[in-house]
């Protein structure tokens, strides 16, 4: 969160603000869940400063102040910089009082590790006319993500297989020859997913391959490597 909305957080909580300030504030807050959650923070901050012993100002107090301010362009900027610097001092001093609070007890904590990148599965498939298709796979989450490239598949169907080294082939279904798509690969197909297995896209009948096995010729094939 930036300064600015930080200010804005705690005037709010502060009741500083007023007519359109006040509104546009709270039409933020609305939707805003960060801004919410700091504004309720800064309440729980300044709810020890409160108190019942308080003086009412009086009425003429506002109108008093105001009249001492210059009459100039920069007039309302002068009051948004003299309220935010007495709202810097008290949050000062509130900083100051909790740090004092809690001075006697020192931790040191580690930073948080970085995320892991999901390990990627790469691979080209090339035929005859050229790179057929490149596929990308997330073995974290089993997703494929196919990019066809140069498949003339005619009047039939272009299947894509896995083929683990010294396995046979299982089909992961037909693919768009033109456009690129992303699909959920099968439990049991995940596992035959690795390094050193082989993809492959053969030429089939409409539908698919009407019996589980590759029936029409190899149009494109690529090794599975590492990202």
């Amino acid at each position: 969160m930036n300064v600015e909305d930080d200010i804005l957080s705690a005037e709010y909580a502060l009741g500083l603000l007023d007519g359109n300030e006040q509104t546009m504030a709270h039409r933020r807050i609305a939707s805003d869940l960060a801004l919410a959650t700091r504004v309720d923070w800064w309440r729980d901050q300044f709810e020890p400063l409160s108190t019942d012993d308080y003086a009412e100002p009086s009425a003429t107090l506002w109108s008093r102040i105001d009249a001492m301010v210059p009459r100039n362009d920069n007039s309302i900027a002068r009051i948004r910089r003299w309220r935010a610097a007495a709202l810097a001092s008290m949050l000062l001093a509130a900083s100051l009082g909790a740090i004092i609070t809690l001075r006697p007890v020192t931790t040191k904590v580690a930073p948080a590790p970085m995320p892991a990148v999901p390990p990627l599965l790469l691979a080209s498939l090339t035929g005859k006319d050229g790179v057929g298709a490149t596929i990308a796979y997330n073995t974290a989450g089993g997703r494929l993500t196919i990019v066809p490239g140069t498949l003339d598949t005619s009047k039939n169907d272009a299947e894509l297989w896995i083929i683990p080294a010294g396995g046979k082939a299982h089909s992961l279904g037909t693919i768009n020859p033109i456009h690129p798509a992303t699909s959920q690969a099968r439990t049991d197909i995940q596992r035959l997913i690795g390094v050193g297995a082989t993809f492959a896209i053969t030429l089939e009948p409409r539908g698919g391959s009407p019996s589980g096995e590759p029936t029409g010729p190899i149009v494109a094939s690529g090794v599975i490597a590492g990202a």
